[in-house]
């Protein structure tokens, strides 16, 4: 059976600059990954890409649904297959205080960087692909 996942991919974009992504780390081994959940009865997915990004990574935006990537993937240390629907968002404000502020580490990278820092190498090289434009 293959467990979906619902992610934000949080990104900020400053004149004659690349856009950046907003990762955080897993709160069991450090990894770093982007602001993921499961699937909730009472939320749509786009409310709950918004939920995790507010509550794991502390940032606030909007998303674009049009732009949503379904990407096919196995990760952690049993391989698990999955299917993580990943929703562009554009980041309005970052916040000094969120749920996991504690819990978890927020970072910055380039889109060109991902590939290096994220743990799951099959979400960075699709993330790279459809948004490294």
């Amino acid at each position: 059976m293959v467990k979906e996942r619902i992610a934000a991919l949080p990104l900020k974009k400053r004149k004659n600059q690349a856009p950046q992504v907003c990762l955080v780390t897993s709160r069991r081994h450090g990894h770093w990954m982007i602001p993921m959940g499961k699937k909730e009865k009472k939320l749509s997915n786009a409310d709950v890409a918004r939920l995790e990004a507010y509550e794991e990574a502390g940032v606030l935006g909007r998303l674009n649904k049009k732009n949503t990537l379904k990407v096919n993937t196995c990760s952690g240390h049993k391989k698990k297959k999955r299917c993580v629907f990943i929703y562009p968002m554009e980041v309005r404000s970052k916040l000094k205080r969120w749920p996991e502020k504690k819990q978890r580490q927020r970072c910055w990278v380039s889109i060109k960087k991902l590939s290096k820092l994220l743990s799951d190498k099959n979400l960075a090289k699709a993330i790279t692909k459809q948004y490294g434009k």
